[in-house]
């Protein structure tokens, strides 16, 4: 199976692209192409969501599947991906509950509107009495 960066490499070279070309089409620095055809996402010096964006940015201009290259770019590349077993990711997606013995507030909308509407009107009466 090839890499990400392999595809990358092999569709250039296909539609007879230089990377100094894609470079100035994407707008991506050419050492940062390089190290995504070497699959070496690690030693371009951004977060992750820059190199996600560089993919998809680049496989879109090389005419492959861009929402495919960032999802494959996420799970071998990422740095939250190599954090983390696989195990973990099921529990991602699970709503946060907080500790037991936690007390929480919640209000609705509408009540939130009249606490405010009460502060208003009890600040206009202050400011008439002592005025």
């Amino acid at each position: 199976m090839q890499t990400l960066g392999e595809r990358l490499q092999e569709a250039r070279q296909r539609l007879g692209v230089t990377l100094r070309e894609a470079a100035e089409f994407t707008k991506i620095r050419t050492d940062y192409l390089q190290s995504m055809e070497a699959n070496q996402f690690e030693s371009i010096p951004l977060a992750d969501v820059y190199k996600r964006g560089f993919v998809k940015v680049y496989a879109k201009y090389l005419r492959l599947d861009d929402e495919k290259a960032g999802a494959d770019f996420n799970t071998h590349h990422s740095a939250k991906a190599s954090r983390r077993p696989l195990e973990a990711a099921a529990d991602e997606d699970a709503p946060f509950e907080p500790e037991s013995g936690v007390s929480s507030i919640t209000l609705s909308r509408d009540a939130l509107i009249y606490v405010v509407i009460g502060i208003a009107v009890v600040a206009i009466v202050l400011a008439l009495v002592f005025s």
